[in-house]
């Protein structure tokens, strides 16, 4: 269940040994505003949207993962000494109240273990603010489903890079655009090295198309998808650019501070996910920008998808990146991630 700025898209997954298919989909769109950089501003809009992806997509099990983004999230990389595995809980635990922004009765934390070197364990620390946890398990809770597992979106995002292109062993930088909220995560051979969320989506692309055209948001969004007869491509040109020119900036920072902390190794593909990834021109504009190819995901390339799905899945593709990683959990499975 991927509750984003704009939508709400609920995938349910079965698994079958290493077979993965789609059971059921369903997307229903948020009112604006509704939330709006990771936070929600109107439950009763979300809890709606919930309970009618839900019964669009025909989903029966009451068992949702959902994940969660923005702010009031911290994930970092730590290295600490090697210890016996049933005292690293305490350890990270103990080492993690130095190191997050937060009060550590405040959040709830994790951990992954990235790997380990010279009795030294380099781990992956999750801090998220126990209000925004529960901010979206209330949602879950009042549509009527049970949240059992709560994930990172940057995380899920990985979780299906994973699945779809196993024999991916270069840096990959993982983008996915959403309208309010730009999501990072940059890996390599299936681990997750750097994540990182940044408050930039594709609404400021629409934001400043009204402002410039001096016209509704509503038709502004027309507009940037192609779908306002009015404008002209090629005048919209120049309000895409400024803004992409912005976007590529703030990926900029990011790239720079995961290689002040990482090696030498520099990414080598990006792959864009969200529904501002298909935004005309603006895989073309990346490329050029940071020398390296660029791709938009395909979160199905190996999940089948029966006949009934395939024009939902079409259209939708991008934007069901977060979801289908998502959907690939399962409670009590992040020991094995």
């Amino acid at each position: 269940m991927d509750i984003g700025s704009s939508a709400v898209k609920a995938v349910q997954l079965d698994r079958t040994g290493p077979a993965v298919s789609l059971k059921a989909l369903g997307v229903v769109e948020l009112p604006p505003g509704a939330i709006s950089e990771g936070t929600i501003h109107d439950l009763a809009a979300v809890v709606d949207a919930i309970q009618h992806a839900v019964s669009k997509a025909g989903i029966k099990t009451t068992d949702a993962a959902i994940g969660i983004c923005g702010r009031e999230l911290m994930i970092k990389k730590l290295q600490i000494p090697e210890v016996p595995a049933r005292e690293l809980p305490e350890a990270v635990h103990l080492e993690a109240e130095h190191q997050i922004p937060f009060a550590i009765d405040e959040v709830f934390l994790d951990y992954h273990v990235l790997g380990q070197q010279d009795r030294v364990l380099e781990l992956a620390l999750v801090a998220a603010k126990k209000t925004k946890v529960t901010e979206y398990a209330n949602a879950v809770q009042e549509a009527g489903l049970s949240p059992v597992v709560v994930d990172v979106d940057g995380f899920a995002l990985g979780n299906q890079f994973e699945m779809n292109a196993p024999e991916e062993t270069g840096l990959v930088a993982l983008v996915d655009i959403g309208a309010t909220m730009m999501k990072i995560n940059v890996v390599r051979g299936g681990t997750t090295l750097f994540v990182r969320d940044v408050p930039f989506g594709g609404n400021r692309y629409t934001e400043t198309i009204a402002a410039r055209l001096k016209i509704p948001f509503a038709q502004a969004e027309a507009a940037k998808l192609g779908r306002e007869g009015g404008f002209a491509l090629e005048a919209l040109a120049p309000v895409r650019d400024a803004v992409s020119r912005e976007l590529a900036l703030e990926l900029q920072r990011a790239f720079d501070y995961f290689a002040s902390t990482a090696a030498t190794e520099q990414i080598s593909k990006m792959v864009l996910a969200g529904g501002t990834s298909k935004l005309v021109g603006l895989r073309e504009y990346l490329g050029s920008t940071f020398g390296v190819p660029v791709e938009v995901v395909k979160p199905f390339e190996h999940v089948q998808v029966a006949p009934e799905h395939a024009q939902e899945v079409a259209a939708a593709g991008p934007s069901l990146a977060v979801a289908v990683g998502l959907g690939l959990r399962q409670p009590g499975d992040s020991a094995k991630r």
